[in-house]
């Protein structure tokens, strides 16, 4: 696997042997709607020949609406097979540098500030009219080329600012086999899509799926529940969520819930505490894997139920160095700044040189991330270089403190972020969503919570919930601008 660059195949070209050895095998179950491989393969032709006939050339880009999966995912298959880069995005992300970057986009409604003329309107009607066609096969399609752009992915970090890369053919066909080596998925594997394929990770693992000949499975906003995991998804093997969502997923399962056989969870954004892999491993999976990567370098690294605690394994094609501010390599057991090399890896970030040549040097990527390598291949991620907390020359990371606070009190989430007071002296400021206790209550587990660090004073903030991106990272910067305010600086 190591060095492993993807070669020319499509995602097409798997369904199209998938529906040929198995005609009749489900690739997708949409709201319980089940599909084959042989209509996929059928309706993929039609829509092919729909979107060529919208006039884009190979190399351009669209931007597509996300709404009913199904449609949704065959119009990025189609544009896949034609050489046009896509993006998937919903409305609430006000994302106006991709509508203003993108050569087309595809939506029912024409998003504000997006001109007539670089809009298609894909209607209920117009849907209607492609899946109607008369079935011609697959329209011939340019030769496929490992340099053919095909998605563009959005990523912003934890500070909300938005920025986008361009995967080619080559990348993002290594991520969709690393994919399904490293989960080891077969034609028996049966996944659910729990986040829109705005995500990468999301979008990746279903596409995984579908090259390997499983099942991916959409219950639209039942998402997480018991209806969902055992209802039209039943007999799920790999289930993917934030450890907010798996949080939330474990606390609203009924006491009776029967344990899933076999399940595996992989969890993305954040580290998971001892309690909630317990809980996780005790009433809903068989193993959790705790990804450690981003966008940029989509699977770097992993934990599995069995490792230990905050220490992740690097994949085999990916090298991992902890380095000074020298960029000197560190020895291992040293705190120091992350780099990861990867030959599928991002190269920088579309229409942002400045940002690509602070975080791409040299052949590195620089996520930002402070980790210790223990020995080969083992590397254990301490936080991030813009969050860690300095209080009174003291450095912690806030999610060591959201995790005292979860084990102390009843909390929906939590987000810990600090800021400076008149005097410039740093102070901590804990937000809580949904708490199950008293104001009074609350502060004297968070008190208690924090005795045996010294942390100053701190400020407790009600909220309604703790901003986090696709991906489940807090972003701090959102957090930061709403509790401070809210705290009034008040303890």
């Amino acid at each position: 696997m190591k060095g492993y660059r993807g070669g020319n195949a499509a995602t097409a070209d798997y369904i199209a042997f998938h529906a040929g050895a198995r005609p009749d095998a489900v690739a997708i179950v949409d709201r319980g709607r089940a599909i084959t491989y042989a209509q996929v393969h059928r309706d993929l032709g039609r829509f092919v020949g729909a979107v060529a006939e919208l006039g884009l050339e190979r190399g351009r880009s669209v931007a597509v609406h996300w709404g009913e999966l199904y449609p949704h995912w065959l119009l990025l298959l189609a544009c896949e097979e034609l050489g046009i880069a896509t993006a998937t995005f919903v409305f609430l992300d006000g994302d106006t540098r991709l509508m203003e970057s993108v050569d087309l986009v595809l939506s029912e409604v024409r998003p504000p500030g997006v001109a007539p003329e670089r809009h298609r309107a894909v209607t209920p009607q117009w849907l209607a009219g492609v899946f109607a066609r008369v079935e011609v096969g697959m329209p011939a399609v340019p030769a496929k080329r490992a340099d053919d752009p095909l998605r563009i992915v959005g990523t912003s970090g934890t500070t909300g600012e938005a920025k986008h890369l361009l995967l080619t053919r080559s990348m993002y066909e290594a991520w969709t086999m690393r994919r399904i080596w490293s989960l080891g998925l077969t034609d028996k594997s049966r996944t659910l899509v729990t986040m829109p394929f705005k995500a990468a990770g999301s979008y990746t693992l279903s596409t995984a799926m579908i090259c390997a000949g499983g099942t991916v499975l959409y219950a639209g906003d039942k998402v997480g529940t018991p209806e969902a995991l055992m209802g039209p998804a039943q007999g799920l093997t790999h289930l993917r969520l934030t450890p907010l969502d798996l949080k939330v997923t474990l606390d609203t399962l009924p006491p009776d819930f029967p344990k899933p056989a076999g399940l595996v969870i992989c969890t993305v954004g954040a580290a998971v505490s001892a309690a909630l892999r317990e809980r996780t491993l005790m009433r809903l999976a068989s193993e959790l894997i705790v990804s450690y990567g981003c966008n940029e370098v989509l699977f770097a690294a992993e934990t599995r139920a069995t490792g230990s605690e905050g220490v992740s394994t690097v994949y085999p094609w990916v090298e991992i160095q902890v380095v000074d501010e020298r960029d000197a390599p560190l020895p291992p057991g040293t705190a120091g700044t992350i780099r990861i090399r990867d030959e599928a890896m991002a190269t920088g970030y579309l229409g942002d040189p400045e940002t690509t040549a602070r975080k791409f040097r040299n052949g590195w990527f620089y996520p930002g991330d402070i980790g210790i390598l223990h020995g080969a291949r083992r590397i254990q991620i301490v936080g991030r270089e813009d969050e860690l907390l300095n209080i009174g020359g003291i450095k912690m990371p806030p999610s060591m403190l959201e995790a005292l606070v979860l084990q102390h009190a009843t909390a929906g989430d939590v987000g810990v972020c600090s800021a400076r007071n008149a005097e410039s002296i740093e102070e901590v400021y804990v937000a809580v969503a949904n708490p199950g206790h008293t104001d009074a209550e609350l502060l004297r587990r968070v008190t208690d919570a924090f005795r045996n660090h010294v942390i100053g004073h701190f400020y407790v903030v009600k909220v309604a919930r703790v901003p986090r991106n696709a991906n489940g990272k807090i972003q701090r910067d959102l957090l930061r601008q709403a509790v401070v305010p809210a705290a009034g600086r008040k303890g």
